[in-house]
């Protein structure tokens, strides 16, 4: 990719794009060129605001890339260049495939400590029992006994 100075008009920037181009080839074998045209910069570049964008993808021996960057670097009119090396393609695995789902285990769930404090002895009373219609079932894991408390009269208005 490049930007040619964008104060220039459109006719030298594409031969300037050009000249790059034919560099290139001369040097490997371009791919695709994508000129983007005339856009704004997202900041100023020795105080200019708009320049033609070039995406030039391309295949050459690695030491040729070191004679194409100075060949840029050398243009004046080229503002802002940067040579890149294409992702190489990965060949994605489903993760069916990796880890079967008969093979992993489940989480088991980890007891819990009832807190260490002073017990609370429940009232000498009657005792109170939970209405028959709805059985309350303990967890499994951590039975605990919850305090019984005597419920409190309303305040009088």
């Amino acid at each position: 990719m490049f930007i040619v100075d964008g104060t220039m008009p459109e006719e030298e920037a594409t031969a300037i794009a050009a000249t790059v181009q034919s560099f290139i080839s001369s040097k490997g074998t371009i791919l695709k060129a994508d000129p983007w045209g005339r856009r704004r910069m997202a900041y100023p570049i020795n105080k200019k605001q708009d320049g033609y964008y070039w995406v030039i993808a391309f295949e050459c021996e690695p030491g040729e890339v070191d004679a194409l960057k100075q060949q840029l670097r050398v243009n004046e009119n080229v503002i802002r260049w940067m040579v890149t090396r294409p992702d190489h393609k990965k060949t994605v695995v489903p993760v069916e495939t990796v880890i079967p789902e008969e093979a992993t285990p489940e989480p088991e769930a980890a007891p819990v400590a009832a807190p260490e404090s002073a017990p609370v002895a429940a009232p000498e009373s009657a005792p109170v029992a939970a209405p028959e219609s709805a059985p309350v079932a303990a967890p499994e894991s951590a039975p605990v006994a919850a305090p019984v408390s005597e419920a409190t009269p309303a305040p009088e208005a």
